[in-house]
């Protein structure tokens, strides 16, 4: 008696834990079927709301979300990040449905349409973001532009070699463009090819003005340097014709000693040479030499490089070190309130190849220019100045 009734117990207790598995299962798929059920209402934001206003740009971003969980949903595959992974609040969801992912459920009919009109109103949506946007960067660097030019007219003259780059237009720029770095990392997680598209268009826009602010600075600082005033080339070439019939070593000895007195004129004090100096020399008083020319100028730029790349790999999110995705980088930070980290610091080089080359693609791209340009400035300083 006492057996049957204990079996009786385990058999109740056995429904119990089905039927409550059962409940689980169906409450599972109830917020599945929510997740990946968007009305064309929900998705107006995408074709009315502002792209450019911080209310019309969470409108957009809301809506974004809304697709973008529904569309991971039914395609995992989709999110670089991973393939399950949606937000923190939906993870066991999307890890639940990733069991289904090759089952029946997967393959219906009615997911797979609504997979396709997601994709639809995706693809629509880009469409209207990429001339916003085109115009957008173009407005930005003209700022900057702008900005730059105020700063030519207000700054001291750059044959001081006070004058610097100065990076706060640029920052401007930058806090301009802040604001849609969460709508690259949705392009980046569901179209790749628009992804790198977009890269193309800023860089286009970008590299106009630091080639015109690189120049600037190149020529501003070839304005500082001493012209050549003819004592090196005695030293080089002068001194070899004097006596043809001297030992190697003779010659040798004796461009030593010119060369060792060259060089103790030029680090005398002014002071105590002022009645020897040509006025050649007096006329150049504060000009560097042109190698030194070269020094401040890849001193000066090198910093600008490296904020560009920093803010190229952050706006975009070409990092694999990058844990944050699409729904938690709007809801992190409200639209108007972002705004970079440190860009001043050089970042690590990538591990994902991929992501590597790509930083490296647009930097080459963008900083076109600069090869040529320094390969021009060395000629510069040794035509006239061999030593």
């Amino acid at each position: 008696m006492n057996e049957d009734i204990a079996y009786i117990e385990a058999q109740s207790q056995g429904l119990q834990v089905q039927a409550a598995n059962q409940k689980l299962l169906q409450a599972e798929l109830n917020a599945l079927l929510k997740t990946v059920s968007i009305s064309l209402s929900q998705l107006q934001p995408l074709k009315e709301s502002s792209l450019e206003s911080p209310q019309g740009l969470d409108q957009i971003e809301r809506a974004l979300v809304l697709l973008f969980k529904a569309m991971i949903t039914i395609d995992p595959t989709l999110s670089s990040l991973s393939s399950s992974r949606v937000s923190e609040d939906d993870t066991s969801r999307s890890n639940k449905f990733g069991k289904f992912e090759n089952s029946d459920i997967s393959s219906m009919r009615v997911l797979q349409e609504k997979k396709e009109m997601y994709k639809t109103e995706s693809t629509l949506f880009l469409r209207r973001l990429k001339p916003f946007l085109q115009v957008k960067f173009a407005a930005a660097f003209d700022e900057c532009k702008k900005g730059l030019e105020r700063q030519k007219e207000s700054a001291l003259n750059r044959r001081t070699g006070k004058n610097k780059l100065d990076p706060k237009s640029h920052d401007m720029t930058r806090n301009i463009l802040w604001k849609y770095s969460p709508l690259m990392l949705f392009i980046r997680e569901i179209d790749h090819v628009e992804w790198e598209e977009f890269m193309k268009i800023y860089v286009s826009a970008s590299r106009p003005i630091y080639q015109e602010e690189a120049r600037d600075a190149v020529a501003a600082w070839q304005r500082n340097a001493k012209k050549p005033s003819g004592d090196e080339h005695e030293v080089l070439f002068t001194s070899q014709v004097e006596k043809q019939t001297e030992g190697i070593a003779t010659t040798a000895r004796k461009l030593t000693v010119k060369r060792s007195q060259t060089l103790a004129k030029s680090l005398r004090s002014p002071l105590g040479d002022s009645g020897h100096r040509t006025p050649a020399d007096k006329g150049q008083d504060g000009r560097i030499y042109r190698y030194e020319v070269i020094n401040n100028i890849l001193d000066e730029i090198q910093p600008f490089i490296i904020a560009e790349q920093n803010f190229v790999v952050d706006f975009f999110h070409i990092s694999s070190f990058e844990t944050q995705d699409f729904v938690e980088a709007v809801s992190s930070v409200p639209a108007d309130a972002r705004h970079g980290g440190d860009l001043k610091k050089l970042k690590l080089m990538d591990p994902n190849r991929d992501f590597a080359r790509k930083v490296l693609s647009s930097m080459q791209d963008e900083y076109s220019f600069f090869t040529s340009d320094m390969q021009q400035l060395v000629e510069w300083a040794i035509r006239d100045d061999p030593l």
